[in-house]
């Protein structure tokens, strides 16, 4: 096993108007139940400073396998549906 992610994904949310404590728990569940997925390296919610009113969730996975895998699983795609609007991801992989 690798000891370092070889992908990084970022997921990026716009709340409406007085969502923004909603998504971000959201977001802290999702980031607990990768936390506790196999080949996730740690997982948190975070605010960016380029875009304040985003709730970015981060992810570090050892692989694109096991990073698909999990948001796969209906753990993953219950709390997604909880979401108003389509979250922006990004995935950056190692060379």
């Amino acid at each position: 096993m690798n000891d370092h992610a070889t992908v990084v994904r970022v997921e990026r949310h716009e709340p409406g108007a007085g969502k923004r404590d909603e998504v971000a728990g959201v977001l802290r569940s999702a980031a607990q139940a990768a936390r506790d997925a196999s080949g996730c390296f740690g997982a948190q919610v975070a605010s960016s400073d380029r875009e304040p009113t985003q709730v970015v969730l981060i992810e570090r996975w050892e692989s694109e396998d096991a990073m698909r895998t999990f948001h796969r699983r209906p753990e993953y795609t219950s709390l997604e549906r909880t979401l108003d609007g389509a979250a922006k991801v990004e995935v950056f992989t190692t060379s």
